[in-house]
């Protein structure tokens, strides 16, 4: 179900960098507070949408 406009959002990290740990940080926190809700093909089955 990945296309320009359906993704699934899923990530596994072990380090001790902590740039990385930052880029992971963001990455999640904008997907967190919906940054990508406006194009998401997956709108109808979001039961909390962030319109």
């Amino acid at each position: 179900m990945k296309s320009r406009l359906r993704r699934n959002f899923e990530a596994g990290i072990l380090t001790n960098d902590p740039a990385l740990v930052e880029a992971a940080m963001t990455q999640f926190d904008h997907v967190w507070m919906g940054s990508h809700c406006k194009q998401c093909g997956r709108k109808a089955y979001c039961a909390d949408r962030i319109v």
